[in-house]
């Protein structure tokens, strides 16, 4: 699969580490992808990506950066007057440019045009800057492997654009396969008040929740998607999956700035009706999950300025249980029995 890319990407940046490599792809959208000794952690859809569907999104998985709202009066994801879901050409398609590049780091951008359902047309500069972190420590946990990024992703508006016109946040969509086996959580205060289901779908088991974190099995035919509210100040979003003995972590901090309701739906209480921090999505039958992370937009003299979503990713592998103790031993939670 890693040859797949390289060969469907030329300019793939390969920024390496002991056990694999972090996967920076600007011909395929500026996605990201990681690896393990040869092995790819993130959902490639190959059939998408080596015979693409003409006027259609090509989902190819991997970490994407999109805008938010996906719905709602300021939705990116529908157009004026239309109730068909779109991903526009510059998030679908276009190819970034890379601005620079070391051993330990990339960075690249596009210039994007959105239009967002209220009919405002953006002029955005589209940016990820990405680097290798030393936030995975495994001292003492010789059996694991693991590799750990950090995102800046960015959207810079080119145009004065006010805020009863249009609402922009950099929102993150790592994206992984499977579902069945899967136990995605989150260390939060409050657990049992800390999801917010009004998205779509509903979880064929109802979560569990411990004194300080939630967790929820994934997989199942039911396609759904919660979020984790920004009020109950969410520590870390994380998934083990016990059939590829991984453990994924997205954790991202609480910023100043307006969160608001980015779900893919009418929005009926308005953008204001909900504030997440973070979202995870499950596809059911598509076979593939989703661990996201979510920025505050930022606004100055009420117009949209830029705003910056900084996200750190790790990914483990080794024995479920020194993965699980590795967790409790991290954030003292014990999210699966």
């Amino acid at each position: 699969m890693i040859d797949l890319l390289r060969r469907h990407d030329p300019g793939l940046i390969e920024l390496a580490t002991k056990d694999g490599a972090v996967l920076v792809s600007p011909g395929l959208q500026g996605r990201i992808f990681a690896h393990l000794a040869g092995d790819l952690l993130h959902q490639l859809d190959r059939e998408c990506l080596e015979s693409p569907r003409p006027g259609e999104f090509n989902n190819l998985g991997g970490n994407s950066l999109w805008p938010a709202p996906e719905g709602g009066p300021f939705a990116f994801n529908y157009m004026p007057g239309s109730e068909e879901w779109v991903v526009q050409t510059g998030i679908a398609e276009q190819p970034a440019t890379i601005t620079s590049q070391d051993y330990g780091s990339a960075a690249i951008e596009k210039r994007i045009e959105l239009t967002n359902r209220h009919g405002t047309v953006l002029d955005l500069q589209f940016k990820r800057e990405v680097r290798l972190s030393n936030a995975m420590d495994t001292s003492g946990f010789s059996a694991l492997k693991g590799i750990a990024y950090h995102a800046t992703d960015t959207f810079e508006p080119l145009g004065s654009y006010p805020t009863d016109a249009a609402l922009l946040a950099p929102w993150s969509l790592e994206q992984f396969p499977g579902g069945n086996g899967v136990t995605a959580f989150a260390k939060t205060k409050d657990p049992e008040t800390a999801i917010n289901f009004d998205f779509y779908g509903m979880p064929e088991a109802p979560p569990v929740h411990g004194e300080d974190f939630f967790s929820i099995q994934l997989g199942g035919t039911a396609r759904f998607q919660i979020g984790i509210k920004v009020a109950n100040e969410p520590e870390v979003l994380g998934a083990l999956d016990a059939n590829r003995n991984l453990l994924l972590l997205r954790i991202t901090e609480k910023k100043d700035g307006l969160y608001f309701n980015i779900a893919d739906n009418d929005q009926p209480d308005g953008p204001g009706s909900a504030a997440d921090m973070y979202s995870v999505f499950n596809g059911g039958e598509l076979n593939f999950f989703e661990l996201e992370t979510i920025a505050p937009m930022q606004i100055r003299d009420g117009l949209m300025t830029t705003s910056s979503l900084h996200s750190t990713s790790i990914m483990m592998h080794g024995p479920m249980q020194e993965l699980k103790r590795w967790v409790k031993c991290q954030y003292g939670i014990d999210p699966v029995n």
